[in-house]
């Protein structure tokens, strides 16, 4: 916990660096291989981190005990919170196996004032949006087993939408305002909304309407 305690204080100590190329270095030190723009107060306190050439805004939190995946071209707003509670470590939990990892594909763009669970494995594929604000994703919850949530390629989520744990959807979905995904959806090119959500519209291509 101590060890932690200075990893975190370190990492805010980077954040609040005057230029991106001295939180970049900041970053690199304490052992993360990182690319691209880090914006002011940005926090990265993790196990692991492998962030590309891409461009993160201000004052977002990576911290927990959790590997860290973002690739190239992928583009963050401010103010997101990704966490991962440091008792998912605690031997005693050992036998749950939480995964305890963060991947955003490629050319990603995830706006600002959402919330990462990342208790579970958190995956958010190539060229998908987080969009709007105030969506939430949670990987684990009393009694839950399946609680990895995966978000495919080309995917639009808009703002308040909720993922439980354990759920999914395909590649070029469209989840609409508001909705709770509690489940896995296998079908692409489909809109998804209500509480809980369900398919709306098939062969649906959101970025027509871009």
């Amino acid at each position: 916990m101590t060890m932690w305690r200075l990893r975190l204080a370190l990492a805010a100590l980077v954040s609040t660096a005057p230029t991106n190329a001295l939180r970049v270095l900041g970053y690199r030190l304490m052992g993360y291989q990182i690319e691209g723009q880090i914006g002011y107060g940005t926090v990265i306190a993790v196990e692991q981190a492998r962030i590309g050439h891409c461009q993160i805004g201000t004052f977002n939190r990576f911290i927990g005990p959790m590997s860290v995946e973002i690739g190239a071209g992928t583009q963050m707003g401010n103010r997101n919170l990704f966490l991962c509670g440091q008792w998912t470590a605690d031997p005693q939990h050992a036998p749950l196996n939480y995964a305890r990892r963060l991947k955003i594909g490629q050319r990603a763009l995830v706006t600002s004032g959402h919330h990462f669970d990342v208790a579970g494995a958190l995956e958010i594929g190539d060229g998908s949006w987080v969009a709007g604000t105030g969506t939430q994703f949670w990987t684990h919850g009393a009694g839950v087993t399946d609680r990895d949530i995966t978000v495919g390629k080309d995917c639009y989520i808009g703002s308040a939408v909720r993922f439980a744990p354990g759920s999914a959807i395909g590649d070029k979905v469209l989840v609409a305002m508001g909705a709770v995904v509690a489940r896995k959806f296998d079908q692409n090119r489909v809109m998804l909304g209500g509480v809980p959500a369900k398919v709306i519209k098939t062969d649906h291509d959101w970025k027509e309407d871009v």
